[in-house]
């Protein structure tokens, strides 16, 4: 009984893209800006974009990103104890503005997804840290990744899957939510 449990939120939301729009979003990918992603970043895509991360469709906008910090809920006050962000330098941001569009790529340039920015915001991350791990001092290391390794600008909008990230090792261990339902 325990695999057929509703997804969080109510439903699994899967990203991955239908044969006929897949090739037509491939191509548009083709002029859009490009990113590569750090490691945690894909695995974060690849949470959102298999349906782990259900309701999510996509990184965090600003406006559940606050209520996430601030009340451990999406805007729809969904519980979600952590923001799921995507963080880029001010370099990268700068050259971005809202309703355009990105190409996520993972360390080797396949092409992962696309992203529809809907805001772009440059948050408090020691406020995010004191409020999201309850501290902000540094020796924590969810802390520490926050304050020393992310980049200081976040994007956030829905996502578009051409491509679910590639895995050599532990294959039969690497089932998808709707595969373990």
């Amino acid at each position: 009984m325990g695999a057929f449990k509703k997804a969080h939120g109510g439903e699994l939301k899967i990203l991955y893209l239908s044969d006929s729009e897949l090739e037509n979003e491939r191509k548009r990918a083709q002029d859009y800006p490009s990113l590569s992603l750090s490691v945690r970043q894909l695995c974060d895509i690849e949470l959102l974009l298999n349906g782990a991360f259900s309701p999510l469709e996509g990184f965090m906008c600003k406006g559940d990103y606050t209520s996430v910090v601030d009340n451990m809920r999406l805007g729809d006050s969904t519980l979600w104890p952590i923001p799921i962000t995507l963080d880029v330098d001010e370099v990268f941001s700068g050259k971005l503005e809202t309703g355009s569009s990105i190409a996520l790529k993972d360390g080797e340039g396949i092409l992962i997804a696309t992203m529809e920015i809907e805001t772009i915001w440059t948050p408090d991350r020691e406020d995010e840290a004191a409020k999201v791990f309850g501290t902000a001092d540094k020796s924590h290391p969810g802390v520490n990744y926050l304050l020393d390794r992310t980049s200081p600008v976040y994007l956030g909008g829905k996502l578009k899957c051409i491509e679910a990230p590639v895995h050599y090792d532990f294959k039969h261990l690497r089932e998808s939510p709707i595969e373990l339902r």
